[in-house]
């Protein structure tokens, strides 16, 4: 009920009850990861949440700015205030902040008041790209946003599945994602095949910035006829994965998986696409059986016992089809994750 006299209400960027271990939230608050679409940021706030941390996106008059979520006077959200004159303002007692965080009005002191500088918001770093608002808690200076090299840096051709948040934890949700085993078993009514049928593994190839995967499947959409696919997975570490499919025809598609990790046990994920046909009728129906496909996986994973994902792979049943995942497990470690539980 009270915060103790000698007490500050939160000494560091971490929550105290983020699920997300301190070893583990510094690792991963050095990387770049996108918080909302920039086609749905207009011109009100738009409240986001990454590693635990509250945080308000919104279009300044100095562009797009990203800040913790609350206000510095009575830690009111300010997600639920406006933005206006490209000042984003709190719904308490109107304090005005600039794109840079800087307090410029408090209507309670009068016009002419002067402000102190300490009187700011905390503020991140801010990029866009792929149609997607990016930002890092640590400043990002370690780290880069992923490189596609085969799409636009302003998105410009691509064709977005629908953003959703997941039950799980980010590492999970990129397992899933290449996960051969799970295919035609959870995914029977759309991507299809008997899920008698042997599946076989993928050759694993390390990459400096990741792992590969290169598999051979053969898909029965939506019950048609059967397709004999490669997949080829490029997870770009720590939860990122280009994925192309080419099938038997000679016809590419590209889909983007970027994950946020909005805390340890739940995350946002972002997908888009590239496909080298024009979009027609038949490019949407695809859209909408890619987002079919997201919500068979949500259900599943809604049931995990356990959401913490064990780095030591002795811990865990293994078929000859989860070598992707020990190799993903392994470069986890690499980054040093995992350690502050050892």
């Amino acid at each position: 009920m009270f915060i103790a006299p000698h007490a500050r209400p939160q000494a560091g960027l971490r929550p105290a009850d983020s699920g997300i271990a301190p070893g583990d939230w510094d690792v991963l608050s050095r990387y770049w990861y996108p918080l909302v679409e920039a086609d749905a940021l207009g011109d009100k706030p738009v409240a986001a949440r990454l590693l635990d941390v509250d945080l308000v996106v919104f279009r300044s008059a100095q562009g797009i700015s990203v800040a913790r979520d609350r206000c510095p006077h009575r830690h009111i959200r300010l997600s639920a205030g406006e933005v206006r004159d490209g000042e984003i303002v709190c719904p308490y007692h109107a304090l005005a902040f600039d794109g840079s965080g800087q307090c410029t009005r408090i209507p309670a002191l009068g016009r002419q008041a002067r402000i102190p500088a300490a009187y700011r918001l905390d503020m991140f770093p801010v990029r866009e790209k792929y149609g997607l608002i990016w930002t890092s808690l640590s400043g990002g200076a370690d780290a880069q946003i992923p490189t596609f090299p085969d799409i636009p840096d302003d998105g410009t051709g691509i064709c977005y599945i629908k953003t959703r948040d997941w039950p799980c934890s980010a590492a999970r949700q990129i397992e899933n994602f290449f996960d051969l085993a799970h295919l035609p078993v959870v995914h029977h009514a759309t991507l299809g095949n008997d899920e008698t049928m042997p599946v076989s593994p993928g050759r694993v190839i390390q990459h400096d910035d990741g792992i590969a995967l290169h598999a051979d499947y053969v898909e029965r959409p939506f019950q048609g006829a059967p397709r004999a696919c490669t997949y080829t997975y490029r997870v770009i570490l720590p939860f990122t994965i280009d994925f192309t499919v080419l099938d038997e025809t000679g016809h590419a598609m590209k889909l983007y998986d970027v994950v946020a990790p909005t805390s340890g046990h739940a995350c946002r994920v972002f997908q888009f696409m590239k496909d080298t046909r024009d979009i027609d009728e038949n490019h949407r129906q695809l859209i909408e059986g890619l987002d079919a496909v997201n919500i068979e996986d949500i259900e599943v994973l809604q049931h995990l016992a356990l959401p913490d994902l064990p780095l030591n792979t002795h811990f865990e049943v293994h078929l000859p089809v989860d070598n992707v995942s020990y190799a993903y497990r392994e470069r986890l470690v690499a980054l040093g994750l995992g350690a502050s539980e050892a």
